[in-house]
């Protein structure tokens, strides 16, 4: 994925992230919100071809801390250029 094309959409899948904090929703609507979304951030990361975005960054440690998973060679990948940006 180009570059653009993936700083934009992890923007707008940080932004998803942030805002779903401050909403209340029931157990069914979290489970389909959080599966829909975690399909999101592999399929994004996957496309990752630059690892040193920031954004590639702010989205890892976005979903670390609101409970989704990021695939551990992606961690692994992003942490060699890691210069803490956060």
């Amino acid at each position: 994925m180009e570059s653009r094309a993936f700083i934009k959409h992890a923007g707008v899948l940080i932004k998803k992230i942030e805002d779903s904090r401050n909403q209340l929703m029931n157990a069914v609507d979290l489970h389909t919100f959080k599966e829909a979304t975690q399909k999101e951030i592999n399929q994004l990361f996957s496309g990752l071809q630059n690892p040193t975005l920031p954004s590639g960054y702010r989205l890892r440690d976005i979903c670390l801390r609101n409970g989704f998973t990021v695939d551990q060679k992606v961690i692994v990948r992003l942490s060699q250029f890691d210069h803490n940006l956060n």
